[in-house]
């Protein structure tokens, strides 16, 4: 009888461990599993709009000294979003001025409006990025939190150590309830432990900051100047 006393406490004892334990390891895991969604559609978003604003501009630049010369003016490295098979094509082209309107006199005069107009929708878009990559980040710091505190709250190692002084070493019971052998639970233990946040936030997407039409409104112009005229034709076709 009080054997069997012994083992029914044993097994509250580890039943309650498992159901903290498991229940609090549960809902940060359902945060990270929301987080990553987040991370995954704020990508998808921002290629849809930034990747394809830029694409735009690129179509309208055109040639690469032109397109890097921009890139120094707003301070941004490399290519981002670059494809020259979209850019080359008078499809592709299409699509990306779909929803631009032309405003101005002359072709050149369009073709400078459609330019900066360009840089408006890239500039606003960015910027609705940037807001809601805060909020991502925001949340990446609230999950951390609460991974430390789980971490804090909950020693792997001493509860593994703590349910070894329970159980007899030939009938090694887990917090899960399976049968596992002693030389397994370090192993168990490796299994169970948390994942570190490092992967995910190496997952979201670097959004850079832009500066304001205003500021730069001279060297885009300067940009438009240099465009050759018939790069300008081509791009207005895409309009008309």
């Amino acid at each position: 009888m009080g054997q069997d006393i012994s083992k029914a406490l044993v097994y509250q004892i580890k039943r309650e461990i498992a159901e903290r334990y498991f229940g609090l390891r549960k809902v940060i895991e359902e945060d990270r599993q929301a987080l990553e969604t987040m991370i995954s559609e704020f990508s998808l978003l921002y290629s849809k709009t930034v990747g394809r604003d830029m694409l735009r501009i690129y179509a309208l630049l055109r040639a690469p000294e032109l397109i890097d010369d921009f890139l120094r003016v707003i301070g941004w490295k490399r290519r981002p979003f670059f494809d020259q098979q979209v850019i080359d094509s008078t499809g592709d082209r299409e699509q990306l001025f779909k929803g631009m309107s032309l405003h101005g006199w002359t072709d050149y005069s369009k073709f400078v409006h459609l330019l900066l107009d360009s840089y408006e929708r890239l500039y606003r878009d960015l910027y609705k990025s940037r807001e809601r990559l805060e909020e991502i980040l925001d949340e990446i710091q609230v999950v951390k939190e609460e991974v430390r505190q789980f971490k804090g709250k909950f020693s792997l190692d001493e509860i593994m150590n703590f349910i070894r002084t329970l159980d007899r070493r030939d009938e090694l019971v887990s917090v899960l309830g399976e049968d596992q052998p002693l030389g397994k639970m370090e192993d168990m233990s490796a299994r169970l432990a948390l994942p570190s946040l490092d992967e995910i936030e190496r997952s979201v997407p670097e959004v850079p900051e832009l500066p304001p039409l205003d500021r730069i409104k001279a060297d885009i112009k300067g940009l438009a100047r240099r465009v050759a005229r018939v790069y300008i034709k081509e791009c207005l076709e895409a309009l008309m």
